[in-house]
């Protein structure tokens, strides 16, 4: 491996408390120095870090990877590449797979591939109930055995409560945690689009949030009742942060994620009648966009998770009823992050926080940091770059997002992992794998 001189970039750290600007050395790999003003020395590759900062790498907890059995929309490989153009090193995959990853050789499968691309740290959950169908709990001590990180049926809630209240038990038994997509689905039946102003002036079938709420209240008292951790997935308003809240000054072992799209668009995006608005849980209205962006900054809501969702054009060229939900979020939760750090909802430390320290140390990894001795997972980013958002730019094979042709702040220069550079933005983008 070549020797790295990273000069005068601004480091955020909070695992180290660093915030300050300081060059780094890298050699084979790992960082042997970190100083003011390095001079450049012989036989080393100098990276200009001017006006950006540099911080550990991201980690995203809820991203859908869509392999094995949809690999026209994404495969481990694409992902990988969208990931660390996004500043992610280590990516959870979510088990609504086909078929589902209920099986220990499917998750030895995912990590096996995404240790064969060599981008990124690909980590897959497993199912909580056989076939993700809510009916009996998989072999789950032998899903974490041979790799799953957490479990969750994402997609597709578990609406049964005894389910839930054994798979909760079973996971804690386990040292680790159900996070849960909440939906009543009783109550969300045939609703595409926010229950609100919006859905009403279009005719689009309401979706009524306390199909949320009601499910995020129940989770939050099994939780107060075993003490058994839950994971509230993609949170998305401000009666469910109110939940929340509550919950956790009850004492319960729950935490929260919200999702860039729901940190930033409004259900105004169903305006133009198109189907790419179209995710779940649905776009809110701007009071619950206001509650979200609050909660991430007193902590109510622990981290910023992605809910990577890509499919294929055609079938976001559907009708309404019939286009599956979501959109891909992997290159834009920087940007969205930092325009919250433009509008003083979250300083940047914070931001480093919910993109990097707290998502890792959620299931149990030594959060990436800038320390002497440690190989190097690094990101370099110009927080203030604009960029439009182009098909070109996005590495996924898919492209559904509402954000083509807009303009974002915030752009990753350099992904490091593993102690070498896997992205380099440039005129050309360049990936480096092992």
């Amino acid at each position: 491996m070549e020797t790295i001189l990273i000069k005068g970039g601004h480091i955020i750290d909070p695992q180290n408390n660093l915030n300050s600007e300081l060059d780094i050395v890298i050699e084979k790999g790992k960082i042997t120095k970190i100083e003011k003003n390095i001079p450049p020395f012989p036989n080393c590759k100098v990276i200009d870090a001017s006006d950006c900062i540099v911080s550990p790498s991201f980690t995203d907890l809820h991203a859908h990877l869509r392999d094995p059995g949809q690999t026209y929309k994404e495969d481990i490989k694409t992902g990988s590449l969208s990931a660390v153009a996004g500043g992610f090193t280590t990516v959870v995959c979510m088990p609504n797979t086909i078929p589902a990853i209920d099986e220990p050789s499917l998750v030895r499968y995912v990590i096996e591939k995404g240790e064969e691309i060599g981008l990124c740290r690909v980590l897959p959950t497993g199912a909580v109930t056989k076939g993700r169908k809510g009916q009996q709990l998989t072999e789950m001590a032998l899903l974490k055995d041979a790799g799953a990180v957490y479990f969750t049926d994402d997609g597709a809630p578990i609406i049964d409560s005894n389910i839930m209240r054994k798979a909760m038990e079973y996971a804690a038994s386990l040292g680790t945690f159900i996070a849960n997509h909440c939906e009543d689905t009783a109550l969300s039946k045939d609703g595409i689009a926010h229950e609100g102003e919006i859905a009403a002036a279009l005719g689009l079938p309401p979706l009524p949030p306390e199909a949320e709420e009601s499910m995020v209240a129940r989770d939050c008292i099994l939780s107060i009742r075993t003490q058994a951790p839950v994971h509230i997935c993609h949170i998305s308003t401000k009666l469910a942060v109110e939940i929340v809240a509550w919950a956790k000054a009850m004492g319960a072992n729950v935490t929260a994620e919200v999702t860039p799209h729901h940190l930033y668009l409004c259900d105004d995006e169903w305006l133009d009648f198109h189907c790419k608005a179209k995710v779940s849980p649905p776009l809110r209205e701007f009071e619950d966009i206001e509650a979200v962006r609050w909660a991430l900054s007193s902590k109510i809501i622990d981290f910023v998770a992605t809910d990577h969702a890509p499919h294929a054009h055609h079938e976001k060229m559907l009708d309404h009823w019939s286009c599956p939900p979501g959109m891909i979020g992997l290159q834009f939760a920087l940007p969205i992050v930092l325009e919250l750090v433009r509008k003083d909802y979250i300083n940047i430390v914070r931001a480093v926080e919910v993109l990097s320290t707290e998502p890792s140390k959620k299931i149990g990894l030594k959060p990436p940091s800038i320390q002497k001795g440690n190989t190097a997972e690094l990101v370099i980013f110009n927080p203030n770059e604009p960029w439009e958002v182009t098909e070109d730019k996005i590495f996924s094979k898919s492209k559904n997002t509402p954000l083509l042709g807009r303009k974002l702040r915030g752009k990753v220069k350099y992904t490091f992992y593993k102690g070498k550079i896997v992205y380099q933005d440039s005129s050309k983008q360049e990936f480096c794998y092992d």
